[in-house]
């Protein structure tokens, strides 16, 4: 099978690839994006090529060259990058569809546009399935009644602020919302709320309601860890949503801090 994955930023294109040499015969093609991608990424694909954010002409042209129909799409690209004037009139041309700028938006139109053309985009967990959170208490962590509590009122307001899109990430605290992630990203959302209402926090988060998996998937790893540290008491995850990267690693170092790693399903 020769796959192209269309690497974001962080850790977990590198971790996904990782795992698909590993679990099958697979020849991966990288697409990786300048200012976004991490290099690592050179030394665990076959092939690698660099390519503009929104040069989606480029990354056509790569496809057909490599004779590659099945994509996959992992990792976040900044939107504060499409943000940019110039990117932004980028897409509008290409795209050629009015779309909001949400990130779901704008990544969905993507994948829309690419398999418009002929491609096949692969479910982004599809290697991953190990890493998802899991129901209940996946590390031993005693809660106290007000982080119960507090973990009951944070799911609750979680299910229906994911059907928003505004963002993945609520804080809250003596069954209050103290932050809501938008464009800042997860762990400037902690920083916020720890910022407005000192330590204690609980962190939920959630996929929205009709997650397209097969792009921007929300997931923590063990640098979410550094964030929570002394500021969170309870990370909430919605089960089967959310991944966790170096899985083990990240719960015993949660565990090590103090913070209860819970998953969840959502309230409907």
């Amino acid at each position: 099978m020769r796959l192209a994955v269309l690497a974001g930023n962080r850790f977990l294109p590198l971790e996904f690839i990782k795992r698909a040499k590993a679990k099958e015969d697979v020849e991966i093609i990288a697409i990786a994006f300048k200012k976004e991608t991490n290099p690592l990424v050179e030394r665990l694909a076959d092939k690698t090529y660099w390519i503009e954010v929104t040069d989606l002409e480029g990354l056509i042209s790569i496809l057909k060259k490599e004779k590659v129909k099945d994509c996959v799409m992992v990792g976040q690209v900044s939107p504060r990058r499409i943000f940019k004037k110039e990117e932004r009139e980028k897409f509008i041309k290409k795209l050629t569809k009015d779309i909001d700028w949400r990130p779901h938006s704008i990544f969905g139109r993507v994948v829309e546009f690419l398999e418009e053309e002929g491609f096949h985009f692969l479910d982004s967990t599809v290697f991953m399935q190990d890493c998802l959170a899991e129901e209940g208490m996946m590390n031993n962590v005693e809660l106290e009644k007000e982080t119960e509590e507090d973990i009951q009122f944070g799911v609750k307001i979680a299910s229906y602020f994911s059907e928003l899109d505004v963002g993945q990430t609520i804080v809250v605290k003596k069954r209050a919302v103290v932050a809501c992630e938008a464009l800042e990203g997860t762990d400037n959302t902690i920083r916020r709320a720890y910022r407005l209402a000192g330590g204690n926090l609980v962190v939920v988060k959630f996929a929205k309601r009709d997650q397209d998996l097969r792009f921007d998937v929300p997931v923590v790893g063990v640098k979410t860890i550094r964030v929570l540290r002394r500021r969170v008491k309870a990370l909430v995850l919605e089960k089967k949503k959310v991944i966790i990267l170096e899985k083990n690693k990240f719960l015993r170092e949660a565990e090590k801090g103090g913070i209860a790693v819970i998953g969840r399903e959502r309230i409907n």
